[in-house]
């Protein structure tokens, strides 16, 4: 069970016990649609503060969408955003980025519902992880969808639920054939993922003085780089038992079983494995071999404390993937602002684990921090109703490889008047999975990865704001690959000339060094105007 499951799971029945009086109280007054679709014209300067290189200059063309939907039976946001970048400079060539995020739930029938979303941004694949990708070095798109029913009911005093999820996540990049320009990591390509869920029980006090519930899922992944394939069942029974108004003591007992495996790659007449477009060509005729197995009985337990609706504390100490694990969450809602922490342990890729942050938006307002200079969203998603997400660590290394990840993420958001506020952080490990005697991702090696967004903005009048956003991201890099230190800042200006024209003015700045490598720093201009239909 990943850390998605877990959470999910221990906050199913509350969150599905709460939604529907949500939906029961809309009014029309709380019933909007907004959609906006928008042209627009940039120009962008980058030159060297510090560090070799040119002076580059792009013009931008944008065509883009955000959205807002919030009915009886709908609720949906959207920002999307096609870029494409002429280059001034015979240097380097024109560039096109597609991004933003989407999600939306769909209220069928009663219980009933369906959850779809999805994430595009552009991310460097030159080991400068975090950097920005407003020159010429290798990038890569990403992409990343899902799609599911969720389905709670009622019967009596026990609760029923249950979910899928399909999901799909894509990289695709500039490399070519030849071996120096593999990716040394291992390069992602793309993967299926399936998520299936399902609890029935009944809280404490209604049948008997413990709660209990009665939980199974099954996950998979096929990922097409070296015919993947991750498998992981689990069933389960978690046990809730207030000993206070406001605390309770909580544990379960199951049991898991997980399998990774994948082919071998196709070697050439010397022994060396193909490399093609940057990724090894597989053996479609070589046997699947196990690189991972877990099979076993799980437990956990801890505590829940809950002091009111808006705040609730869950920590739990237990064994899985033979070891110990803690995982835990402290959340917190307010009226105008939202604080969650969480501590994570799982089995995971990039393929699952971007899908997961994808889905794990809500609601139907968020604030994005998207780059004016690229277009790019490699930061957070902010959401003062506690739906938001950062996709930096994600979207830091990425491989082809699965790991053990654990770490800590915290966000927090507010808005207020004319002001709205955003800060995430966070911290990870990822222990990688890979065939014995691999030799680029040793077996066991680790990638660690420390991040930090802040994001702030000021409404000046109806059209008129200014936005600044700052980041700082670490990755410190297993084997031979490059340690990485990102920082930088933008701060943009934005006024309505007219009711559907506006302008834009940005500054900035980018900084990134790297092992055995100077320090480069660049500073970034930007001016536009933008016509919204």
């Amino acid at each position: 069970m990943t850390v998605r499951q877990w959470i999910s799971g221990a906050s199913l029945a509350v969150l599905a016990a709460g939604s529907a009086p949500a939906l029961a109280q809309t009014t029309s007054a709380d019933r909007r649609v907004n959609v906006t679709p928008y042209l627009g014209v940039d120009q962008v300067v980058m030159a060297p503060l510090k560090g070799d290189g040119d002076v580059l200059t792009y013009t931008n063309v944008t065509a883009g969408v955000t959205a807002q939907v919030q009915t009886r039976r709908v609720e949906a946001a959207v920002d999307l955003q096609y870029n494409h970048s002429f280059s001034w400079s015979n240097q380097i060539g024109d560039q096109d980025v597609l991004s933003g995020i989407a999600n939306a739930t769909v209220n069928v029938a009663r219980g009933l519902s369906i959850h779809t979303g999805g994430l595009a941004s552009r991310v460097r694949t030159d080991g400068l992880s975090g950097a920005s990708t407003l020159n010429d070095s290798y990038t890569s798109q990403v992409y990343a969808g899902y799609i599911g029913p969720a389905y709670t009911t009622q019967i009596g005093d026990i609760t029923v639920n249950a979910s899928y999820r399909l999901g799909y996540a894509r990289v695709e990049d500039d490399l070519d054939s030849n071996l120096s320009n593999a990716p040394v990591s291992g390069s992602f390509a793309d993967s299926w993922t399936h998520n299936l869920m399902g609890s029935v029980g009944f809280g404490p006090g209604t049948l008997l003085p413990v709660g209990l519930t009665a939980s199974a899922g099954y996950d998979r992944e096929d990922a097409s780089q070296l015919d993947q394939r991750f498998e992981d069942k689990w069933g389960r029974v978690d046990a809730t038992l207030p000993v206070s108004r406001t605390v309770a003591l909580i544990g379960g007992l199951g049991y898991e079983q997980i399998e990774i495996s994948q082919r071998s790659p196709l070697l050439d007449s010397t022994g060396v494995p193909v490399i093609r477009n940057g990724r090894y060509v597989t053996d479609k005729s070589s046997p699947r071999a196990l690189v991972y197995e877990f099979d076993d009985i799980i437990w956990d337990a801890g505590v829940l404390w809950r002091p009111s609706r808006r705040t609730s504390l869950q920590a739990q100490v237990g064994q899985r993937y033979g070891g110990m694990t803690y995982q835990g969450s402290f959340t917190w809602q307010g009226a105008n602002s939202s604080f969650a922490v969480i501590l994570f342990d799982g089995i995971d890729s990039f393929g699952r684990l971007i899908t997961a942050n994808a889905a794990a938006l809500s609601g139907s307002s968020f604030d994005v921090a998207r780059n004016p200079f690229t277009g790019d969203i490699t930061g957070c998603a902010f959401s003062t109703t506690g739906g938001g997400q950062c996709f930096n660590d994600a979207l830091s290394g990425i491989t082809d490889a699965n790991f053990r990840y654990r770490g800590v993420s915290a966000q927090y958001s507010l808005r207020r008047g004319q002001w709205g506020w955003g800060v995430g952080a966070g911290y990870s490990q990822r222990k990688f999975v890979t065939p014995q005697g691999q030799t680029v991702l040793v077996r066991g090696s680790k990638d660690q990865n420390w991040y930090g967004n802040a994001s702030m903005t000021y409404m000046l009048g109806d059209r008129d704001s200014i936005d600044t956003v700052v980041y700082v991201n670490y990755f410190d890099a297993s084997d031979a690959r490059p340690d990485v230190l990102n920082y930088g800042g933008f701060t943009s200006y934005y006024k309505g000339l007219t009711r559907r024209l506006s302008a834009s003015a940005s500054v900035g700045v980018d900084g990134v060094k790297a092992d055995d490598l100077d320090t480069v720093i660049s500073a970034m201009g930007q001016v536009g105007l933008r016509y919204s239909f």
